[in-house]
């Protein structure tokens, strides 16, 4: 391991750790506020375990995907115009909070397994209930952030063993998929 990667870590947390801090001056209580936290701290983590474990091509897998599923989030958002529950602003369609989330979930669970992606899906599932529960989302909204998330990121990423998890969504249904090899 270089010198550049503990520093480039390093300055990637300070970065999380400042973008955490700015959502909590917004956060009313403390779902909210956890719900943030989770929500922008399992990219983080994410991208830690990726520099831990020497995976440079699998970080850029993850900012890749990252990037991607903010810019269909916005892009949605801004030619949906559907109104929050909360009646706050008119970019409630889909969540993005759930989107970051549920993307960093399904990296995790493509480049760790399911010791590293039943934790993260649980966590993006609780930051998606607390964006209903906080009437900042429907569920239709959190689901369709948590279908683009994860879709982009399985479409990005490459896998480390044959094991996969993934989700589709289609009108009103949903499947979970795990998919190993036979051998």
């Amino acid at each position: 391991m270089t010198l550049a990667m503990p520093r480039f870590l390093s300055q990637l947390i300070l970065a999380a750790c400042l973008g955490l801090l700015s959502l909590q001056a917004q956060a009313v209580d403390a779902v909210t506020r956890n719900a943030n936290m989770v929500a922008f701290g399992l990219p983080t983590v994410a991208a830690g375990l990726s520099l831990l474990n020497n995976d440079t091509e699998g970080l850029v897998q993850l900012i890749k995907s990252e990037a991607v599923t903010v810019g269909i989030v916005e892009v949605l958002k801004s030619t949906t115009h559907e109104m929050r529950p909360n009646g706050k602003d008119d970019k409630s369609f889909p969540s993005a909070h759930s989107a970051v989330a549920f993307s960093a979930a399904q990296y995790m669970q493509m480049k760790g397994g399911w010791e590293y992606g039943v934790p993260a899906y649980l966590a993006a599932s609780y930051v998606a209930w607390a964006r209903v529960d906080a009437r900042e989302h429907r569920w239709r909204d959190v689901a369709a952030g948590a279908a683009t998330g994860a879709l982009t990121t399985y479409y990005f990423t490459d896998a480390n063993s044959g094991r996969r998890l993934g989700m589709s969504w289609s009108g009103r249904s949903a499947m979970l998929q795990y998919q190993q090899p036979l051998n």
